[in-house]
């Protein structure tokens, strides 16, 4: 009897640390992927929010109208494949797939930001734990979110982004601002291509703070272009510093028509990068040699 007494009571404690256990890992499983969901949408809203500009101009880019005025956004929605396996190979295979819209973004901006695809899934499938719903953009609708809505979505919160972007008129003075960006960008370009270099852009989205890279020999110098009316200041030294990291330059260079302020300078000087202005690019090698 007193055997058997002992053996329930060592039942019940083994039943409590196994109940104490299970809810212990259960607790830190929601803890990991509330963690893990926060972390994918702020990447994926901070990455769009960094590329919001390029993203609305490659979506009036590829948006094609027939004769009777309606708009078809195919090319820039895309068709990318859903399933994991099938993402990897068509990527590793070059698919065109991922050539242009919003996949070639996500490949080329978001994919790389999370590091890998397995990634990239496990923050996804932490992110449909913790928001089983989405407001479908692309449907129009409020409906269940499954793991192979992946795409579905980046491209709404694109689609969100970009229709924000349109609300706020930014077709007037932001889109003017853009241009007047690429057309110092290739007035810098001519520059150099005219006083021997080599020099090449980089893409609109995922630059990370480099505009051009200019080459002779063993040089590899990262460029970033300024068309603004007030001085630069630091942000765009910590961004042209961590771009000749990314792009793995040699030197660091800011072009600016409106000079930089004092603390630019200091924070220039400390991490070695160059601040000039336009007619000073011809002479880009008095700069770095």
């Amino acid at each position: 009897m007193k055997f058997f007494f002992i053996l329930i009571i060592f039942i019940i404690f083994l039943t409590f640390i196994i109940l104490r256990d299970y809810q212990i890992k259960k607790k830190k499983l929601k803890i990991n992927n509330a963690l893990n969901s926060n972390f994918f949408i702020q990447t994926i809203n901070n990455l769009i929010n960094e590329n919001k500009y390029n993203l609305l101009e490659e979506r009036i880019r590829l948006r094609e109208i027939d004769a009777y005025g309606n708009e078809d956004y195919k090319k820039w929605i895309g068709n990318p494949p859903l399933d994991e396996k099938a993402i990897e190979k068509n990527i590793f295979n070059g698919s065109k797939r991922f050539k242009e819209g919003i996949p070639y973004f996500w490949e080329k901006v978001i994919l790389k930001k999370f590091g890998s695809i397995e990634l990239f899934f496990e923050k996804w499938r932490s992110y449909c734990y913790e928001n089983p719903t989405i407001d479908d953009e692309i449907v129009g609708s409020i409906r269940n979110l499954e793991t192979e809505d992946w795409f579905v979505f980046i491209a709404s919160q694109i689609e969100k982004s970009c229709l924000n972007l349109i609300e706020k008129n930014y077709s007037s003075k932001n889109k003017g601002n853009y241009k007047k960006g690429i057309r110092f960008e290739n007035h810098c370009m001519e520059i150099l291509k005219q006083n021997g270099w080599a020099v090449k852009e980089t893409p609109n989205t995922g630059d990370q703070g480099v505009d051009l890279i200019a080459s002779i020999n063993d040089l590899r110098i990262c460029i970033q272009c300024k068309d603004h009316e007030k001085a630069i200041g630091n942000k765009a030294v910590q961004e042209i510093s961590a771009g000749k990291l990314y792009w793995k330059g040699t030197h660091a260079i800011i072009v600016s028509k409106s000079g930089f302020t004092k603390s630019a300078h200091q924070l220039a000087k400390s991490n070695k990068v160059e601040l000039i202005n336009e007619y000073q690019l011809k002479d880009l090698e008095k700069f770095i040699i």
